[in-house]
């Protein structure tokens, strides 16, 4: 049986139809919103819960450096938020090790040829137009000065990535740094009486 031009037009149309059907609504999937945090008075009094439990399930007995840690966070929450309340800007002052970690993703490690100490150094010693600030921060457990950098200007943050990305490209930066004069005491040697 021979079918007529109509016949099978019909027939094309409602497989098509059939088909166009059975495909499911696609629609692209909504993000969330990326989550904010809660404002410093929040976060400041969450902390101060959290550290009430854990000196209560310790029996007020807290590692030194611990607590030092603690009260070093809670001193820097407030102080940054008073800072960007008064000037209203927001100023984002990092050491390298902070950048590398925060900003880059990369994770520098405590010991190694690509080790914290020999990044900073890296920085201070082939790139000091990106700053020489130092605050006096807990590192190790040991309050220390470091340098800090103003990452919220585009040139620094664009600096201190390729500072971080050379560094761990570099097969042995400590030997870079040794040659660069890095670790020669720069003190002027006392004269024996």
């Amino acid at each position: 049986m021979l079918l007529t031009e109509s016949e099978i037009a019909a027939q094309v149309r409602t497989i098509i139809l059939d088909l166009i059907v059975a495909v499911p609504n696609i629609t692209p999937p909504v993000q969330p919103p990326a989550p904010a945090l809660p404002p410093v008075e929040q976060r400041l009094d969450t902390f101060v819960k959290a550290m009430k439990t854990l000196a209560e399930l310790t029996g007020g007995r807290l590692n030194p450096y611990m607590e030092q840690n603690c009260k070093d966070f809670a001193a820097n929450l407030i102080a940054d938020y008073n800072r960007q309340s008064l000037t209203s800007t927001q100023e984002k002052w990092l050491g390298v090790v902070n950048f590398a970690e925060s900003e880059l993703g990369k994770k520098v490690p405590l010991s190694g040829a690509h080790y914290r100490g020999h990044l900073g150094t890296w920085v201070r010693t082939f790139y000091p137009q990106l700053g020489d600030r130092q605050e006096t921060r807990l590192v190790n457990g040991v309050q220390q000065p470091i340098y800090v950098y103003a990452c919220h200007e585009p040139t620094v943050a664009a600096g201190l990535t390729k500072a971080v990305e050379e560094f761990f490209a570099h097969p042995s930066p400590g030997a870079a740094l040794r040659q660069a004069g890095a670790f020669t005491s720069k003190k002027e040697p006392a004269l024996a009486k």
